[in-house]
């Protein structure tokens, strides 16, 4: 998987902490790959592609990493994520 970070931003909402992650995934890669959030528990996740193309992206967590899964983008393609948890 050729998952590139850009940006992190971690902030504090009621009792959650929640980290946005930005990134890009490279034209032509299928597969998963792990990305360490920093918590110590997921409570909910959402990932998608910013452009809202035609891919989707599949999450599972465990003990505060998490892991995408996606199929070939047609393009380099920008990923959301937004992670809830503590």
């Amino acid at each position: 998987m050729a998952w590139s970070e850009s940006s992190r931003v971690k902030t504090v909402f009621g009792n959650k902490r929640i980290v946005v992650i930005k990134g890009t995934v490279a034209s032509g890669d299928t597969g998963s790959g792990a990305i360490a959030t920093g918590l110590v528990a997921i409570d909910f996740v959402t990932a998608h592609f910013k452009d809202l193309g035609d891919k989707t992206i599949q999450t599972s967590e465990s003990a505060g990493a998490l892991t995408l899964t996606f199929t070939n983008p047609a393009a380099t393609k920008i990923v959301e994520i937004m992670v809830f948890g503590h």
